[in-house]
Formats: structure tokens, C-alpha cells, sequence
């Protein structure tokens, strides 16, 4: 970290002498008041200064993909299943059905879910930074008890003077949402892949930014995923009966929340 030049002390004193004998009282004391101003901004002290600024910032990224799963199964997949209109039907309706007692409970985000899945577009599904869902998802234990474990991982590279961490996906545990009276459990549950990253810097001995986690999904109904026996009318509308190649049919998605929090650690 760079310092102005200090002039000895000695010499200091007898130029301050030598000024204010030669000058009016009042001219003195605004001399040695400029004396310890900062340095012009385009003194080399002060490139000093603004180059060790520059060199406590750091930068924090980090993947863990998704990879293929059960909850990804289409019909192109089970080439061999066939589709009966009439269970069809039945099992849309099933579904509408669910996805208006999520509403009616509060849901908002399962319910959400849920009709598009039964829409079969298969286009992602977005929860922001400043949605109601991203909001729990950060307040919920399984998230902080992720958010721990990056950050101490982040933290141990910083005080080894890396200033790009790099996490692995080793690093980057999967954030499970297992209360069953909430939101995140019947829209999501457990999450698939997850991506961080993060700015900040190194400031009054503190390690301080912004870390944002984009929690990644896909939204879908394996083999063994009953959700309180509703599940497997969801996969067969999946696969059996999966769109596009059958109108009405189901199709899984790939559905993130990103979650933002504040980066504060002792350097």
C-alpha cells in the first residue's frame, strides 16, 4: 500500500519558521493548513493510493450444472409409451386442480409452476432477485446453511491472497428446500444446479461485497416423485403423454431463483 513522501521533520519546522516570518500571521497559518491537505489527484503518491484500492478488489465465480436427471424424461425419450386420450384428460384436470389449491394456500409460485408445466412450452421459468419466492428462498435455513458453507470457501482463498476466487462445484452444495409448509417445497424441493458470483473488496480490515446465487431447477416429475400421490398423473402427462407430440400434454422446464446477499467477513 503506497504513502505520500514525508519530509523530515527538521527540515519541515525550519521552513515553517522561514515562512512565517516573512509573511503575515494569518498567511502562516493557511500555509500550514495546505500542508496537510491531499495530494493533487494526479500526484504520483495519489496513483499510489488509487492503485492500492484497486488492488484489494475481488471477484468470486463458481458452477455447479445441472445434469441429466429423471425429472428431464419426455416422450422423444420413452419412444415406446402410448397415450390414452381419456387418462389425458383426467389427469390435466388433476393437475389444474393442485395447481388452484397452491393458490388458494398461499402457493403463488407452485401454483405458477405448475400451469405452465401443464402448458407444455417447456420455456424457462425466472424468479428475480426481488421476487416474493427469491425473498424466502434467502430467509429459508437450507439457503443459509448453503450461503455458510460458500462463504467460508470464499473466504479461505481471500486470506490466501487470491484475489479471482474460483469455486468448484465441489464447493457449490445443491440447496434442498425440505419444509413441506412452504412455497419452495412444492415448487421446488430439491434444486439441481447452482452458479455464484460476487464482488468486493478488501476495506478497514473487512472483506465486504455482494454475492449472487442463481439457484437453478428443472422443473419436472420423475419416476419416484409422488408429492402426496399427485405426482405420477403429473409424470405420465410427461411422458406418456408428453407435448409437443401430444396436444394437451406436459413438459418439463428449467426454473432459477436468484438470490442476493451481502459478503462481510474479517480479513
Amino acid at each position: 500500500m503506497g504513502h505520500p513522501q514525508q519530509i523530515p521533520v527538521t527540515k519541515s519546522i525550519i521552513s515553517a519558521v522561514c515562512l512565517c516570518v516573512t509573511a503575515a500571521l494569518a498567511g502562516c497559518s493557511a500555509a500550514s493548513s495546505s500542508a496537510g491537505s491531499a495530494p493533487p489527484a494526479g500526484s504520483p503518491s495519489a496513483a499510489a493510493v488509487h492503485s492500492a484500492e484497486a488492488s484489494s478488489a475481488f471477484t468470486v465465480t463458481g458452477v455447479h450444472p445441472v445434469a441429466p436427471s429423471g425429472s428431464q424424461d419426455t416422450y422423444t425419450q420413452t419412444p415406446d409409451a402410448s397415450c390414452d386420450t381419456t387418462t389425458l384428460a383426467t389427469d390435466h384436470a388433476t393437475g389444474v386442480k393442485v395447481a388452484t389449491g397452491f393458490a388458494l394456500a398461499g402457493f403463488s409460485a407452485s401454483a405458477d409452476l405448475l400451469t405452465h408445466f401443464l402448458g407444455g412450452t417447456g420455456t424457462a421459468v425466472h424468479y428475480g432477485a426481488g421476487s416474493q419466492i427469491a425473498a424466502q428462498a434467502r430467509a429459508s435455513a437450507a439457503f443459509q446453511a448453503v450461503d455458510t458453507e460458500v462463504t467460508e470457501a470464499i473466504l479461505s482463498q481471500l486470506k490466501a491472497g487470491q484475489a479471482h476466487v474460483r469455486l468448484s462445484a465441489a464447493q457449490l452444495p445443491l440447496v434442498a428446500f425440505e419444509s413441506t409448509s412452504s412455497d419452495l417445497y412444492w415448487g421446488f424441493r430439491g434444486t439441481q444446479g447452482l452458479t455464484v458470483t460476487g464482488t468486493g473488496s478488501r476495506q478497514n480490515g473487512r472483506y465486504t461485497g455482494t454475492l449472487s446465487y442463481l439457484i437453478q431447477d428443472s422443473y419436472g416429475f420423475p419416476a419416484d416423485d409422488t408429492l402426496d400421490g399427485f405426482g405420477p398423473s403429473m409424470r405420465y402427462l410427461q411422458t406418456s403423454c408428453g407435448a409437443p407430440q401430444h396436444a394437451g400434454g406436459a413438459r418439463w422446464f428449467p426454473d432459477t431463483i436468484t438470490v442476493q446477499v451481502p459478503f462481510s467477513q474479517p480479513a
